[in-house]
């Protein structure tokens, strides 16, 4: 009978898999599936809690891609008045406005506040 390689059975199965098989074959990198755009990627930190697009804590990692397409409904990091904040597109009537964590939507005029770039994922801890 040949064994294969180790773990591979070629004989009844019995529904199970063996623990960890289905990582065997590729490594997992984080890179590869948080980075569509790795020149156009960036990480920031966040400062304090924000309850758009989930739930954000201080200390979270952000992963911004400022290549992505900004749509309805995108949590993006926004320059407004000088400073960096997450707000999320609201596009309505052909108009596009930033809403806060308050709900207060601010109309996204480019001279005075510029999208930096997407939110697509964000890293936080969830045990010390």
């Amino acid at each position: 009978m040949d064994w294969g390689e180790p773990g591979a059975f070629s004989g009844d199965h019995t529904g199970f898999s063996a623990a960890g098989a289905d990582f065997r074959s590729k490594r997992l990198r984080l890179d590869d599936l948080i980075m569509a755009n790795p020149t156009a990627t960036f990480f920031l930190q966040a400062a304090e809690e924000c309850n758009l697009g989930g739930c954000i804590h201080p200390g979270d990692i952000l992963v911004v891609d400022r290549a992505a397409d900004i749509t309805h409904g995108s949590l993006v990091v926004a320059v407004v008045h000088g400073e960096m904040v997450l707000r999320q597109v609201v596009k309505r009537h052909g108009r596009s406005f930033l809403r806060s964590s308050r709900f207060h939507d601010e109309h996204c005029d480019q001279s005075e506040n510029a999208i930096w770039g997407k939110v697509i994922y964000v890293l936080h801890q969830v045990s010390p």
